[in-house]
């Protein structure tokens, strides 16, 4: 007969790893899943000099940069409410410019850690930097608790408990299964390890599929001994175009048509690499490789793919600023004022010739004006524009509306002018 569900039962949760996996202690700690990690026997710390690879630097920076060119704001609303008037004045005086980029590091590593320092101003007590932490001092145990590992707890301190409101653990694509997160440095790892190394290996490396092959042939009922002088002498005539075989002994010469040059591989690997590694962190490659006619239209395609993946990382740092405006809120008891107050990044608003020229197209077409809210996303504030003086405007032919007899040629002539020009 099955048992009735009560409170205790329906909010226990069941299906975790001490209960399945009966032989692991909870306070074990959980092994990083990482490829890389599990393939060399290396911490999280190895990934520290991958970073710094001059191909995967590039990239890197190009999208921390990406990420350090967007607006914040903590409320939606053009006319904000005074906790979200202090909250916003807070979050300002924070050094920004290094904790948003910092919190997007959990990309590349698959998680990253910050810990709040706290003051006290003015009777309250606020966050006034989120500082990131060494990677390899923290873990995670079987219960997927947060560890910090110290000379006299070399098994972990559980964060949490220790000391609540003090850390924040960002995470890139966790699950419960890989709390560490899946980071871009794991897959690029071993083309980063490729380009690192030096031009010469590269040519001994692929010579073997570019170069010209050597073709030996012995007398019937050679032992292995003489074979294996033949090689030799084969690689001698190879590298030196000098060698010395016992007469009886033939060999030829195979010439190699399917590469031109060993230095044409070399290249085609270090584009694939660099094209691979471009793709992890943008999001696309057609940036870095338009040349020629059309390069502007690859480029800009280029670049809309990599707004794409700015998205990644403006959620992390969303969510390591909101976690500290969450506690803030609640160890000051804030009263609620209704008004929903989250930090948030967004692009700048693209107050170009393009835009406008869109939006008079649409304004003359429609006869309406822009609103409060297509400004405020233009950028603008109240306060920017004053009252202009009327303007005459032509009478109108009574009951004459956009959808009933509205010339529309305006609107299309406009957009094929566009089109045409971009």
């Amino acid at each position: 007969m099955p048992r009735t569900a009560t409170p205790a039962t329906i909010t226990q949760e069941v299906a975790v790893r001490t209960y399945v996996e009966a032989a692991l202690a909870v306070t074990r700690l959980l092994p990083n899943p990482s490829k890389v990690l599990n393939n060399i026997g290396r911490t999280i710390a190895v990934f520290d000099a991958t970073i710094k690879q001059p191909d995967v630097a590039a990239v890197a920076r190009r999208y921390r940069e990406g990420i350090k060119k967007l607006e914040w704001d903590v409320s939606r609303n053009t006319s904000r409410g005074a906790r979200a008037e202090w909250m916003k004045e807070v979050i300002g005086n924070m050094p920004l410019n290094k904790i948003i980029p910092a919190a997007t590091s959990a990309r590349d590593y698959g998680y990253t850690v910050f810990e709040a320092m706290w003051e006290q101003v003015n009777g309250q007590h606020r966050i006034v930097n989120l500082v990131e932490k060494p990677r390899d001092w923290f873990g995670f145990d079987q219960g997927n608790n947060l560890l910090l590992f110290t000379r006299e707890n070399p098994y972990g301190i559980r964060v949490h408990e220790q000391w609540p409101r003090k850390f924040i653990c960002v995470q890139h694509e966790a699950s419960y299964k890989n709390p560490y997160g899946n980071g871009l440095l794991d897959e690029a790892y071993w083309y980063a390890k490729g380009l690192a190394a030096n031009f010469e290996f590269h040519l001994g490396f692929l010579e073997d599929d570019g170069r010209d092959h050597w073709m030996g042939w012995v007398p019937p009922g050679s032992d292995n001994e003489y074979k294996d002088k033949v090689e030799i002498a084969l690689r001698a005539l190879r590298n030196a175009a000098v060698a010395v075989v016992e007469e009886g002994t033939r060999i030829e010469k195979v010439e190699n048509k399917g590469r031109s040059s060993t230095s044409d591989a070399y290249e085609i690997f270090k584009k694939s690499c660099r094209g691979t590694i471009n793709m992890l962190w943008l999001g696309s490659d057609l940036a870095t490789n338009a040349q020629g006619t059309g390069a502007y239209a690859s480029s800009q395609s280029g670049m809309e793919i990599q707004d794409d993946a700015l998205a990644a990382g403006k959620e992390l740092a969303e969510d390591l600023i909101n976690s500290a405006v969450d506690w803030m809120i609640e160890v000051n008891n804030i009263p609620d004022d209704g008004e929903e107050v989250s930090f948030y990044l967004y692009d700048p608003p693209a107050n170009d010739k393009t835009q406008a020229e869109i939006d008079q197209a649409y304004a003359t077409a429609t006869g309406r004006k822009p609103s409060d809210q297509l400004l405020a996303k233009r950028g603008y504030e109240p306060g920017d524009w004053e009252d202009a003086a009327p303007q005459p405007t032509a009478p109108q032919q009574p009951g004459m509306t956009f959808e009933s007899g509205y010339d529309i040629n305006a609107l299309l002539d406009a957009a094929e002018t566009l089109k045409k020009k971009y």
